[in-house]
């Protein structure tokens, strides 16, 4: 787990951690913040293996580092804004056992708040990650709720560091080597989102220009693809808009998708 200044959620995530059902595992908590914040929320849970960062880091460089002092054949990723249904981690053996090495779960929104714009925030990042969805193969494994065998970490090596859209990049690079990413709804956690409309605007924005970037370079998109991209760039923006809302209501969640459709076109 990566933690940032993340002390008003933090709690709630080690907290789930406790009462899952499956419980042969290690809880590495990574820091890079400089206050003492999340030390102090880390001291009530003497389970945690807990390590100060002298630097800030990146989410996915914080994972890095957490998973040099893991010693599980399985490696599990989240963040500490998520909190875990009790059966998360016995879901994601359970779809490891069955043969796949790169697993992603569901991520669903927590209850409080759950207003007009946090269920706007949470389909414009979320919409495919909706556990109402169908466990499939999937294009990208995000790491606020992935889990990956030892065999994928050591084969492909450790996130790109100093991106946002490093699980991108790991997805795309274990599925050149078969290891396609498999989405399984029922390993659920749950995601509490605490902006504004101006900081998820810039965020979007920001890890926006570093998937498009990660993927222009990992796909290696010709110019004249480009040009292309840019000229269709309404179709694309229509093209991103139809797929989330038929997520949203393959996965129920259609009329919140209908209330908080200016959000998704912003």
């Amino acid at each position: 787990i990566p933690a940032y200044f993340s002390d008003d959620t933090l709690a709630d995530c080690l907290l789930s951690l406790r009462h899952q059902s499956f419980r042969d595992f290690e809880v590495i908590l990574v820091n890079s913040s400089p206050d003492d914040g999340a030390r102090r929320v880390a001291q009530q849970f003497p389970e945690v293996v807990f390590e100060q960062a002298p630097r800030r880091l990146l989410p996915h460089a914080a994972r890095n580092r957490g998973a040099e002092r893991a010693r599980g054949e399985i490696l599990v990723f989240t963040d500490p804004d998520c909190r875990a249904d009790p059966d998360w981690l016995a879901r994601l053996i359970e779809a490891h056992r069955a043969g796949h090495h790169l697993v992603c779960g569901s991520i669903e929104l927590q209850d409080s708040p759950a207003d007009w714009f946090a269920r706007g925030v949470h389909l414009c990042k979320y919409s495919f990650r909706l556990s109402g969805l169908r466990a499939g193969h999937t294009w990208v494994a995000g790491t606020a709720n992935a889990s990956c065998t030892r065999q994928v970490w050591e084969s492909i090596g450790p996130f790109d560091g100093d991106r946002f859209a490093g699980d991108a990049l790991y997805s795309w690079r274990a599925a050149a080597k078969t290891w396609q990413p498999w989405f399984e709804p029922r390993a659920i956690t749950e995601h509490r989102y605490t902006g504004t409309f101006r900081s998820f605007c810039r965020e979007r924005y920001l890890r926006g220009q570093d998937f498009a970037d990660a993927r222009v370079t990992f796909e290696r998109w010709p110019r004249a693809r480009l040009g292309m991209s840019l000229i269709a760039f309404p179709v694309l923006v229509s093209v991103a808009v139809t797929k989330g809302a038929m997520e949203a209501f393959r996965a129920g969640w259609g009329r919140h998708f209908v209330r908080t459709f200016p959000l998704q076109v912003a």
